[in-house]
């Protein structure tokens, strides 16, 4: 039960969702364009190993938040401190599967774990959205939209990392920022003080703000990579083929 907090809490959380709010749509078509960008550079997964480790990625994370969920029932304090990062932590690493455990081309694994995030977030937001309508919370249904697009922004930061040879920190970078954006409403539920939610608030203002900055970085990285490969695709070709025009003479 959400517990009742002053003016000073409410207030916070209110910015913070106006923040959410500004900032994901924003997000959302930012996040479109590198996505319409990379279709042209990028190779192409199959839809059916998406799908596939959607799934996977949607059962290990209910899997391990209900029961975490379990594990802190009676315990408010865990869960405001504790289950945003098992969220975050368990979330962004089962978006990741694909990307540290299929072999091959790096740029198709960060497509499919790419993928795999905006099918992840989609069918959580559907099913989301499904309960707060019948709940009658319309805002809570337009949330739950404009964070598709925080999921896959959280794991491109994390591919980023792997792509530039910091898997682990890239990994704990996105997990850290997930669980922040989750925090205020843990916060409220589990603690529900008005300091304790103005503090969580500031800095889960600072990770949207962060990541929304930082996204660009995290799509230019697959983009050059995947440029420079083209480019050097050309300059063998080119080699293969050999020198073309110039004048030639026939000696008597």
């Amino acid at each position: 039960m959400i517990r009742v907090i002053g003016v000073p809490g409410a207030l916070a959380l209110l910015l913070y969702v106006l923040v959410v709010i500004v900032v994901g749509i924003q997000l959302y078509f930012k996040t479109s364009s590198w996505l319409r960008k990379l279709e042209g550079v990028l190779p192409h997964p199959d839809s059916g190993s998406a799908a596939g480790y959607t799934l996977l990625a949607l059962a290990l994370s209910t899997i391990i938040e209900l029961g975490a969920l379990y594990g802190f029932r009676n315990s408010p304090l865990l869960i405001a401190s504790a289950f945003p990062f098992i969220v975050g932590f368990t979330e962004e690493g089962s978006k990741l599967i694909p990307y540290f455990r299929r072999g091959g081309d790096i740029l198709l694994r960060w497509r499919l774990s790419l993928r795999v995030a905006l099918y992840f977030a989609i069918v959580e937001a559907v099913l989301y959205a499904i309960y707060l309508l019948l709940v009658g919370n319309i805002l809570g249904v337009f949330l739950r939209i404009i964070v598709i697009m925080f999921h896959v922004s959280f794991t491109a930061i994390a591919l980023c990392g792997a792509l530039s040879g910091a898997r682990i920190w890239g990994y704990l970078k996105a997990a850290i920022l997930h669980a922040l954006y989750d925090a205020p409403v843990f916060v409220l539920l589990g603690i529900g003080e008005d300091l304790p939610v103005l503090f969580t608030v500031i800095l889960s203002t600072v990770g949207v703000v962060y990541t929304y900055n930082f996204v660009d970085r995290a799509f230019m990285t697959p983009y050059t990579l995947a440029m420079e490969r083209m480019e050097e695709k050309k300059r063998e070709g080119e080699a293969e083929a050999g020198p073309t025009g110039g004048s030639f003479t026939s000696l008597p």
